[in-house]
């Protein structure tokens, strides 16, 4: 499975050389030239992602992954809650906590379309179709991007994680240090991390994606909250890159006082 879709990936690559994030004002500040040998960096590094195996919910044998890693300490990009220390520090120690840092992961879209079952402790008054969480798709196109957090996990705070993502697979992607890109550091190192993907396909018979949901709105401003740590091109970034469950519109363009005229939605 991992091999096709790197072999699609490959081939999606050689014909990209810019990154696309929509009007993300780091994306616009990076020089051309620079967006170019980033990309081929990524490219160079494709080999590599082949080799990491994928799983798929519940994750059975997740903990053969640590060999593949120094120290047997598992890269893990965060993209939604796993930002928000208070969040994340229920689920991982302190060495984890304090090994957590920004960056970019490649080849991914990250949408609000995992349909939670309890969202009751994210406000009250919620919306019917106020639903959504965030997931992350892969894409055959190296140069779509999501920022989020990189920390250094072992065994126990691995599992745990694992164990806490209901419904997600565990997939292998490439990310690069977001002050390294921001500086446009021409030996940003480019790493393979794993990160939490729910896929449009059944696990345990239960599909948990969905295009009929809108985002849980307290759960939408912690993790905003949680990106301003990094600074407002950050931020920016976050939001500039983050869409609806349709997959098109943007959290930037999202009026999140109603919720018509966007999903083609039956829920009321």
């Amino acid at each position: 499975m991992n091999f096709i879709y790197l072999f699609l990936v490959y081939l999606a690559f050689l014909s990209s050389n810019v990154i696309t994030a929509d009007k993300s004002i780091v994306v616009e500040s990076l020089d051309s030239e620079y967006q170019k040998k980033l990309l081929k960096k990524v490219g160079e590094v494709l080999p590599e992602l082949a080799s990491y195996p994928f799983y798929t919910y519940p994750n059975n044998g997740h903990e053969l992954v640590m060999e593949r890693f120094p120290n047997e300490k598992v890269l893990l990009f965060g993209y939604g809650s796993l930002m928000n220390k208070e969040s994340a520090s229920r689920s991982m120690g302190p060495d984890a906590l304090n090994s957590m840092y920004p960056a970019i992961a490649f080849g991914v879209k990250r949408m609000f379309n995992y349909k939670a079952k309890k969202t009751e402790h994210w406000g009250e008054n919620q919306d019917i179709k106020e639903k959504a969480m965030l997931n992350v798709v892969q894409t055959l196109n190296m140069s779509s991007i999501a920022n989020g957090v990189v920390v250094e996990v072992d065994l126990e705070d691995f599992t745990r994680l694992v164990q806490r993502e209901t419904g997600y697979d565990l997939v292998p992607v490439l990310i690069g240090a977001w002050k390294n890109i921001e500086e446009q550091d021409p030996d940003v190192e480019i790493r393979v991390a794993y990160t939490f993907a729910a896929a449009h396909e059944l696990r345990d018979h239960i599909d948990y994606t969905s295009t009929e949901f809108y985002p849980v709105r307290g759960y939408l401003h912690a993790v905003q909250d949680a990106t301003k740590a990094y600074g407002d091109v950050f931020a920016t970034m976050w939001n500039a890159t983050t869409f609806l469950a349709d997959g098109t519109t943007s959290i930037n363009d999202w009026d999140e006082q109603t919720f018509d005229g966007i999903l083609c939605t039956g829920k009321r």
